[in-house]
């Protein structure tokens, strides 16, 4: 699972520094901006504040309980709206938005007229019955929503910011995510203080130009710090571009806004974890925890926290109650291998293989893991095993690298140096030559320890004798070796002294056991030079 995509559900922001808040209007921003459920939790929040514009209120929270299908609670509030100010246009938009719902187009039209009766040449109520007639059915009522549409161009002149929004909204439906920036460019260009087409413009336009997304929020948000909605969408902005530092300082300072909701202190520890900040995101997720011992994601970001802090031993315990107690949780890779390196930085190595085993065993298409799988095989001398899983993890690479090849070849020369059978050693180190040999056919840069790995699998092949094939490889090494001569250099401090002296040693061994004196004498010489001159640079130092 990706990280990423889990917590993009979590996240949130703000730069309020002080506890001022838009009230009831913080709800009709995130209505606008078509996030309900929020705008629910304000409208009802702040309904009875002195401030609140309660007719107003009462019809976007009917909107809201449109938007969610429920028609009797749409209807009561209103008729709440309409009880409180008869002359409140909106309620009559409403009213005939759910008569549309029921199939009364004629009475729909109706309450509209008085709606218009009302709001004489008010384009944002017309362009509200323009978005009742699409909601409903946009094909059916293509020419009432045109007619409406047209109208509120007229009598605004064409500025009219809900104009540009709904079309924007219309292009959103139909993938058209370029032409509807426009509009909602547009929008802003109209009315500076128009939020939900700042929010919806960042959203249409973040995966075109990131940056200039961020700008617009940053702009709007320096002229409206007040805003709760563009408080958190910015942060999420910031999180989005893997801006985590910035999206956890922005959170830290908008949930002191009275419009943050109960779940945001939980977000803001994800998103001080995910920002480097580990014991105040430690110190989040135990206030919570003490209120809420079985927090799911609380007893998550603990036992992470707790292992960037090097705490093994209590990140140990944190991670077991967070598995044991959770058995058909949905972990994450890095809940994991999380849990795995709190158990190695404990000393128990063998406890956190089983860790990546248990992630394998859940995500077997995560190529990334099965590469750190091997690794850790490989850290555990579980050679074998190692060799297997960076065989699977180039199962999942449709054109593996040369690094990915090499890297192969390594995990099978070690499985090969580790077998205990001779006959499986051979079979190990020979499937170790065909990707070195194949790195070697393919790179335009043949390097020395391509050669030296050949050699080594070689003799790990021959029950760790040199044979005439390793006796080749090192030759080869050695001839490229000897087109820099500060390869021997002693006093150059990436000389290939140790490289010489391997290539020569296993020649020595070679010739030796097949008694050619001739070329005995050849490398032993040459292998006594390489010492000396390696000898007398330690006697300099």
């Amino acid at each position: 699972m990706k990280i990423k995509l889990f917590l993009s559900l979590l996240v949130a922001g703000g730069l309020a520094a002080v506890a001022q808040n838009q009230g009831y209007k913080d709800g009709i921003e995130y209505y606008k901006a078509g996030q309900y459920d929020n705008a629910q939790t304000i409208l009802e929040r702040t309904l009875n504040d002195a401030s609140t514009d309660k007719a107003l209120a009462n019809y976007y929270l009917g909107r809201v309980a449109l938007a969610k299908g429920d028609k009797a609670k749409a209807k009561a509030y209103f008729d709440k709206g309409l009880s409180i100010n008869p002359d409140n246009a909106f309620n009559y938009v409403g009213v005939g938005a759910l008569e549309l719902l029921n199939g009364n187009a004629d009475a729909a039209a109706d309450h509209f007229k008085q709606a218009q009766n009302l709001a004489k040449k008010n384009a944002e109520v017309t362009v509200a019955i323009a978005r009742s007639y699409y909601n409903a059915d946009p094909v059916k009522y293509a020419k009432e929503i045109d007619k409406n549409m047209t109208k509120a161009r007229k009598d605004s002149k064409n500025q009219d910011p809900s104009i540009y929004v709904l079309e924007g909204d219309m292009l959103i439906d139909q993938q058209n995510y370029g032409d509807a920036a426009g509009r909602y460019e547009s929008a802003i260009t109209f009315d500076a203080n128009n939020p939900e087409g700042y929010v919806k413009y960042a959203n249409a336009y973040f995966f075109v130009n990131k940056d200039f997304a961020i700008k617009k929020l940053e702009e709007y948000l320096a002229n409206h710090p007040e805003s709760a909605m563009a408080q958190r969408e910015l942060a999420e902005k910031y999180f989005q571009a893997d801006r985590w530092r910035a999206a956890s300082e922005l959170y830290g300072k908008y949930i002191q806004n009275p419009n943050h909701f109960p779940e945001d202190k939980a977000r803001y520890a994800v998103l001080l974890y995910w920002g480097d900040r580990f014991p105040e995101s430690l110190q989040i997720a135990e206030e919570i925890l003490a209120q809420d011992p079985s927090n799911f994601l609380m007893q998550r970001v603990r036992f992470l926290d707790q292992t960037k802090m090097e705490q093994y031993p209590a990140a140990i315990e944190s991670a077991k109650k967070f598995f044991e107690s959770n058995p058909d949780g949905a972990f994450t890779v890095n809940d994991y291998t999380t849990y795995a390196e709190a158990l190695s930085g404990n000393g128990q190595d063998s406890l956190a293989v089983i860790q990546y085993e248990l992630a394998v065993e859940k995500h077997p298409e995560n190529a990334n893991l099965l590469k750190e799988l091997s690794t850790v095989y490989s850290k555990n001398k579980q050679y074998a095993k190692s060799a297997d899983a960076y065989g699977a993890y180039l199962k999942t690479q449709e054109n593996p690298s040369l690094n990915d090849l090499f890297g192969m070849s390594g995990r099978y020369l070690n499985a090969a140096a580790y077998a205990t059978d001779t006959i499986q050693a051979d079979e190990l180190a020979n499937r170790g030559v065909e990707y070195v040999k194949e790195v070697i056919e393919r790179t335009s840069e043949v390097s020395p320890i391509m050669y030296q790995r050949l050699g080594r699998l070689y003799v790990a092949a021959n029950n760790k004798k040199p044979d005439a094939n390793a006796v080749d490889a090192y030759v080869k090494m050695i001839e490229l070796l000897d087109k820099d001569p500060e390869n021997m250099n002693p006093a150059n401090a990436n000389n290939a002294l140790a490289l010489y002296w391997e290539g020569y040693a296993f020649q020595q061994a070679y010739y030796s056991r097949i008694k050619d004196k001739e070329k005995l004498d050849e490398v032993t010489a040459k292998l006594n030079n390489v010492v000396e001159i390696r000898d007398a640079n330690k006697k300099a130092e």
